[in-house]
């Protein structure tokens, strides 16, 4: 860490520690496990997913060999993963659990053209995001694990 001076008094000065860029941003290390995570998070969805019965979704209900056709689509947009900023909205959460509206700092791990899924780390979940006209990315309220997160684009 890089000290930093601070003026308290006249000719005082306070030592803080102030973390550089470096320190900050993810290891090579630490972006890898993320994307291990998500490929272990993509073989648990699949061994345990449960056709849901009919009545208890909004859609077309998927089969297992659908799921795992998706599950294999999602593997290959896989990306290794990389520090953005997103937009968040999440518009379709209740209001009382929604994050804070603004930019938030994020780490790229699947790009499907006009989506990607991040991993937001101060939330600790994945979120889909979508691009707007304008090229900036935003969320609106699907969050959750890897998998769940990037099949409901």
């Amino acid at each position: 860490m890089k000290p930093v001076a601070l003026l308290v008094q006249p000719n005082e000065a306070l030592q803080l520690q102030c973390p550089t860029t470096a320190e900050i941003m993810a290891t090579e290390a630490e972006l890898q496990l993320l994307k291990k995570m998500v490929l272990e998070d993509m073989a648990q969805y699949l061994a345990e997913h449960n056709v849901p019965r009919e009545g208890n979704t909004i859609g077309a209900l998927w089969d297992l060999e659908r799921v795992a056709r998706e599950l294999d689509s999602m593997r290959i947009l896989l990306v290794d993963p990389y520090e953005t900023e997103y937009n968040c909205d999440d518009a379709l959460v209740a209001a009382d659990l929604r994050l804070p509206q603004g930019k938030r700092r994020a780490y790229v791990v699947a790009e499907d053209v006009c989506y990607r899924l991040l991993f937001d780390d101060d939330a600790g979940d994945f979120v889909l995001v979508e691009q707007s006209a304008n090229g900036t990315w935003f969320s609106w309220g699907i969050r959750g694990d890897a998998s769940t997160s990037f099949l409901a684009r």
